[in-house]
């Protein structure tokens, strides 16, 4: 049992820097340069990104309306057992499962790149390996992985403290972001948004809506962070709205693909967008002393950009921590995956064995390099709109087979309004496992893909006897945490 005398401590505001913080994240800081690459241009950037935002309102409902309606941890997990049964619910959480996991190495990689830059010394000497054709340096690795270490004992002691460390980098985020676009429009040339589509040798595509198509299928992996709230809803106990966390939830869509769209337009139009690929990571943090010139403004605002980084990266990472060990939490509840997962610590009340599991992902991150960015991005945002794609058949499900379920939100347009999720989040998992289409994961990322299936599927079926040693209706009991 969580022990909710420590976790029962998340407010609204909480709820909504955890969601918004785990979206906007560092993909803005460090890799706005390299969308407008893979896409050919800001604008084609600009229109997936709002394209994206839209499309992803109707998955935003499906989630508000379901959470408030079970609120615990694992969230799909819940959604799924309800709707379709065990093995559904498995697969459903096993994806998203996938989805934050890919995240916790993925921002342990990119924090190494920012401190290099603000140290060089981290890249410095003989390299102890490569891999993809990126070094591994001794230094670069060792803070690599005391960062790792800091973010894993922050969630091992408490969401309590977690959460609210959550909510001041979230709002330092905001603060130095918002600053970020106005210094970049100060300097705003809509000339600079010209020529409207170049391939500049990134990416397969050859036309304007290619480039649009690129940028679309890698978008939710920059747009996630959202479902983030279900996994922690559990631990906002009985003084939560459930109704205004529906709209919280919604509203950090809103918000979070508002932000990257004012990035794109702001940093797009600062400086001749070709020139502005050539910049290294972090590329908004080299834009400003090319702008401002090595004077007070450019230097203070290439530190803000740095410290905008920093900051994303450490809420991205902390939230989607919190989350990965929560629906590991759930899913072994609910006796989809070894009992190992729902082991809680007996001093702290966190998830000890899903904790332990996260931060073995975590700590891959510093050995692997920058060379598996591309593949990770690409599996995590097919992961996580498989997610989507369940949660929104849910929704469906249970809006004809339970019209009658308390739902203190109800998602405007009923069924409409779920199904356009569904569409949506199925064709975009179709484009990304058809080779030659722009938004085809690669072969690397099939094979991560299907090695994570392989690892779920010996999970499932090995924990086949913890399933079937309890009752079904002590199953439900656990996972929707139910008095008996």
């Amino acid at each position: 049992m969580v022990n909710k005398s420590k976790l029962g401590s998340m407010n609204l505001v909480d709820f909504f820097m955890l969601g918004f913080g785990s979206m906007v994240g560092v993909g803005w800081s460090v890799a706005v340069n390299g969308w407008f690459a893979s896409g050919g241009g800001p604008l084609t950037t600009l229109i997936a990104f709002f394209i994206g935002t839209l499309l992803m309102i109707p998955i935003g409902f499906c989630y508000a309306e379901l959470t408030p309606a079970m609120p615990v941890a694992g969230g799909a997990v819940a959604f799924a057992y309800k709707a379709f049964g065990t093995f559904p619910s498995f697969l459903s959480g096993w994806f998203i499962a996938l989805a934050y996991i890919t995240v916790l190495p993925w921002e342990a990689i990119y924090i190494n790149d920012v401190l290099a830059l603000m140290f060089p010394i981290l890249k410095t000497g003989n390299p102890l390996y490569s891999i993809a054709g990126v070094p591994i340096y001794g230094k670069g690795l060792v803070i690599g992985i005391i960062l790792s270490t800091m973010v894993i004992a922050l969630n091992w002691v408490g969401s309590k403290v977690a959460a609210k460390v959550q909510t001041y980098l979230t709002g330092l985020l905001a603060i130095t972001g918002g600053l970020i676009i106005i210094f970049a429009l100060f300097k705003a040339n809509p000339a600079n948004l010209q020529p409207t589509y170049v391939n500049v040798g990134k990416g397969t595509h050859k036309s304007f809506f290619g480039g649009v198509v690129a940028i679309f299928a890698m978008a939710p992996f920059f747009l996630a962070g959202f479902d983030t709230i279900p996994q922690g809803v559990e631990e906002g106990g009985a003084k939560i709205n459930y109704t205004n966390l529906g709209k919280v939830l919604v509203g950090c869509i809103i918000a979070a693909g508002g932000f990257y769209c004012l990035i794109i337009l702001s940093t797009g139009m600062a400086m001749p967008w070709q020139e502005f690929v050539e910049l290294k990571r972090p590329a908004i943090a080299l834009m400003f002393p090319v702008l401002y010139g090595d004077g007070f403004i450019g230097s203070c605002m290439y530190w803000v950009a740095l410290i905008a980084a920093l900051a994303g990266l450490l809420t991205t990472w902390n939230g989607l921590y919190m989350a990965s060990a929560r629906l590991l939490l759930g899913m072994s509840r609910a006796r989809l995956i070894p009992a190992f997962f729902s082991t809680i610590h007996p001093k702290y009340g966190t998830p000890k064995g899903a904790n332990c599991f996260s931060a073995i992902a975590t700590l891959i991150g510093p050995f692997i390099g920058m060379g598996v960015i591309d593949p990770l991005t690409i599996v995590g945002a097919t992961a996580f709109v498989i997610g989507w794609f369940a949660v929104a058949l849910c929704a469906i499900r249970l809006r004809k087979t339970d019209p009658h379920m308390k739902r203190p939100f109800k998602m405007p347009g009923g069924i409409k309004t779920a199904g356009i999720g569904a569409l949506v989040s199925g064709a975009i998992i179709l484009s990304t496992f058809i080779p030659g289409l722009p938004g085809f994961m690669g072969n690397l990322g099939v094979s991560i893909f299907f090695i994570w299936i392989v690892l779920g599927l010996l999970f499932y079926f090995g924990s086949s006897k913890y399933r079937n040693a309890v009752s079904e209706e002590e199953r439900i009991a656990s996972i929707f945490k139910l008095k008996k």
